[in-house]
This record gives structure tokens, C-alpha cells and sequence, in this order.
């Protein structure tokens, strides 16, 4: 009796197994032949802390991208920062596309040589719009790793108007020019420059824009790999940093005073200039009807605006995702023109640095300028390994040095040439 109640109790048992199992065949059998099944969903990271600026122009872009590829659903989000994607890739966690800085920081490397990111070489992306300088900024010892940038942000001078007016100061056509305005502004009671010592990330614009201007070739050595900092016009961009600080040229207590205090003295008239990057420009033009810019010009009185190409467009694929064909599909329409023009429409300050994408009415006095300059950051991160950070070096060391003058452009000069030979 008991062996036939185990016989029958197994089966039960097995009949139910089967059915159970044929009804999981006959479910998977119809979503595999469902429209949603065929659609590929792509997580993509967008950059956190510009999401307010940007935003605007990726709801379209996403939206049209979506509408050319009805198979990709696009799940983006703003969870992108630096610390964000740096766990992702410690964690073998990434989406399947994030944005990324290119060579303006040495993290991108970093991710490359972590095995982290998709390299792009084999998926034939169009390269001939762009200039040598995106094709590098994509570029991991000579693979593809990301989309192509196609906007810019740069440093320059932002000044008032009436006040150079007033003094019969006009724009600077050399370097000396520029050195000179500083002692009329001082002779006559004007505080010339308005400086936010406080800020780590508000206080290198003017080192920035003096290095481009004065030694941009021996930047362009250090990037190919030649040359070191004890250049003497390397040495002079940063004697002149060391020497406006201590020849009073900046706002009173200015190495206490932070970017929005800074950016206040110069928008209310207390101060006639502000060295700036481009990205402060709607706030200036929003306040100032007498707001005035120009890049500093070198020597020779070739204005070089210091190139730092946007990340705005530029995004990874992670070299663990599923569909690395859909993935990369999203980098070649961000590379299109068709997708640029709408950030030159949507985000407030975007240069466009490609002739064929047209610039924006608020940005159009931002691109007086002769030609691209070395951002001194960039060359710096290029330098730098990942036990030897000289742009971090330059950032919190250098500037602070020079600007409480507890370094001289010479002593500034060395101390980077002893970091740059622990990169040896």
C-alpha cells in the first residue's frame, strides 16, 4: 500500500515537473518572438554635476537617437561622477556607457589600462571631421576609446568696460600691453584683478591662460615628450603669477576670498578684470552690460585660448557590456553633426570647435581668438603616471606657492622637474 502511494505521490510529482517546465518553454517561446524582446535597453551614465546644463540638450538627442533606433532603449542617468565611476570600475560594475574626460585628466588611462573600457578602433568611427587634438583627447596609446569632442572651454580675461574707458585702457595687442594695464589700473586707485585665492577650481584661470600665451611651445615639448619645466618662458608665466600677487594686483585678501565672492567684486565694478573660463560667461553677460573679454596675447601678440575640449559629447563604452554593436551606435550619432548642433543649441556657453556646427549668438565673442593654445592641465595629466599626479601637484601646491608667493617661478619650475623625473 505505501509503495503504491510513493509511486503515485512520484508521479504527480513528475507529471507536475513536466508541465511546469513546458509552461516556462511555452513563456520564454513568446516573449522571444515579443517586439520587447527584440529591444535592447543601454544604461548610460550622464555627468552628475553639469546635469542642469546639459540636460536640456540630451532629452533631445536621447529622444532622436531612440526615434532613428527603434531596437535601443536609452535608460540614462545622472549618476555619473568621478566617484561613481571610479567604484564602478573597481568593482567590475559599469553601465554600458559613461561619459568620460578624455586626456584632460589621467583617469580615462587609468580605466584603459584597468582592462575597463571597449576599444573602438574595429567599429569604424568617422574621425575626418575632427582636428589631431579630439582624435587625442579619444585616444589611449593610439586605440579609440571614446566618442569625439566637438566643443571646447577655455580661459580668458573678462574685464569692465567702463572702467577701461575711463583710463583710455584698450584691449591688449601683446604681452607687454597686457603687464601694463595692471600698473595704470593701481595708479589711479582701481583694483585690477579680482582673484578667488580660495578656490582650488577657481584660481588657476589666470595660470592657465598665462602659460598658453607665453610658453606654448615649450608645452608642446613636454607633451611629446621632451623638454622639461625649467623652460624660461615656462618659468616666466609663472613668475608673473608669483609677481601680480605680490605687487598687490589682486582684491585685498584675496587668498580668503572664493569664486562667488570673487566673481561679485568684479560684476558690482570693484575690481575692472577677472580672469575666468568661458563657462562663467552667462553669468557675467546676465549681470554686466558693460562686460568686455579677450584672450591674453603672447609675446608676438598671437592670442591662444587655452584648449580644453568638453566633455559634452564624450562617452565610453564599458568593455563588459552586452551589446557593444548598440553601445557604440550611441557614441557615432553624439559624433554626428546632427547631435552636436542641438548641444550648440541647448547648453548655455558650448564653443563649438568643428566650422561645420554653428555657434551659438551668446558665445560668438568667445571665439576671437588666433588660434588653440596648450592647456598647461591637459600636458601635465599626459606627464603624469598613476603614483605621480603632477597636475595634482600643480593644482595644490604650485598655484598656492605662487600666488602667496612662498614660490618663485624658478623654485615652482623645480619642483615640478623633480616630480616629472619619479615619472621616468
Amino acid at each position: 500500500m505505501m509503495k503504491r502511494r510513493m509511486i503515485s505521490l512520484f508521479l504527480v510529482f513528475t507529471l507536475t515537473s513536466i508541465f511546469a517546465l513546458l509552461g516556462c518553454s511555452s513563456n520564454t517561446t513568446k516573449e522571444s518572438t515579443s517586439g520587447d524582446e527584440k529591444q535592447v535597453t543601454l544604461t548610460v551614465w550622464g555627468d552628475q554635476e553639469n546635469q542642469s546644463k546639459v540636460e536640456p540638450a540630451f532629452t533631445k538627442i536621447n529622444k532622436l537617437f531612440m526615434e532613428k533606433h527603434p531596437k535601443i532603449k536609452l535608460d540614462y542617468q545622472y549618476s555619473g561622477t568621478h566617484q561613481t565611476i571610479d567604484t564602478a570600475v573597481r568593482s567590475d560594475s559599469l553601465p554600458d556607457l559613461f561619459y568620460v574626460q578624455g586626456n584632460k585628466t589621467p583617469m580615462m588611462k587609468l580605466y584603459v589600462e584597468s582592462g575597463a573600457l571597449l576599444p573602438l578602433d574595429e567599429y569604424n568611427l568617422d574621425l575626418s571631421r575632427y582636428s589631431e587634438e579630439a582624435i587625442a583627447y579619444a585616444t589611449v596609446d593610439d586605440k579609440l576609446y571614446s566618442s569625439l569632442p566637438a566643443f571646447m572651454d577655455s580661459q580668458l580675461i573678462y574685464y569692465n568696460k567702463d572702467i577701461f574707458k575711463k583710463y583710455g585702457i584698450s584691449e591688449p595687442k601683446t604681452f607687454e600691453e597686457f603687464i601694463s594695464i595692471f600698473d595704470t589700473l593701481k595708479e589711479n586707485g582701481v583694483t585690477p584683478m579680482s582673484m578667488p585665492g580660495k578656490d582650488e577650481w577657481g584660481r588657476p584661470w589666470l595660470a592657465f591662460s598665462l602659460a598658453s600665451a607665453l610658453a606654448n611651445d615649450a608645452l608642446t615639448s613636454l607633451n611629446n615628450g621632451e623638454g622639461d619645466f625649467s623652460d624660461p618662458n615656462i618659468v616666466k608665466a609663472f613668475q608673473t603669477m608669483h609677481d601680480l600677487a605680490k605687487n598687490d594686483f589682486f582684491s585685498k585678501n584675496f587668498i580668503t576670498v572664493d569664486t562667488s565672492g570673487s566673481q561679485l567684486a568684479f560684476t558690482n565694478g570693484d575690481v575692472a578684470m577677472m580672469a575666468d573660463g568661458t563657462w562663467s560667461h552667462p553669468t557675467y553677460s546676465s549681470t554686466m552690460s558693460n562686460l568686455g573679454t579677450f584672450y591674453i596675447p603672447g609675446v608676438e601678440g598671437e592670442k591662444l585660448a587655452p584648449l580644453s575640449l568638453s566633455n559634452y559629447t564624450t562617452y565610453a563604452v564599458s568593455a563588459n557590456t552586452k551589446h557593444p554593436e548598440e553601445a557604440v551606435e550611441y557614441l557615432k550619432f553624439l559624433s554626428s553633426k546632427e547631435a552636436q548642433q542641438i548641444v550648440a543649441e541647448e547648453v548655455v556657453g558650448a564653443i563649438p570647435t568643428l566650422d561645420d556646427i554653428t555657434p551659438s549668438k551668446d558665445v560668438v565673442e568667445l571665439t576671437e581668438y588666433d588660434s588653440f593654445g596648450h592647456n598647461i592641465l591637459t600636458v601635465l595629466s599626459d606627464v603624469s603616471t598613476d603614483k605621480v599626479a603632477l597636475n595634482d601637484i600643480f593644482m595644490r601646491e604650485i598655484i598656492p606657492g605662487l600666488l602667496t608667493n612662498e614660490l618663485s617661478g624658478e623654485e615652482a619650475a623645480k619642483q615640478l622637474n623633480d616630480a616629472l623625473a619619479k615619472t621616468k
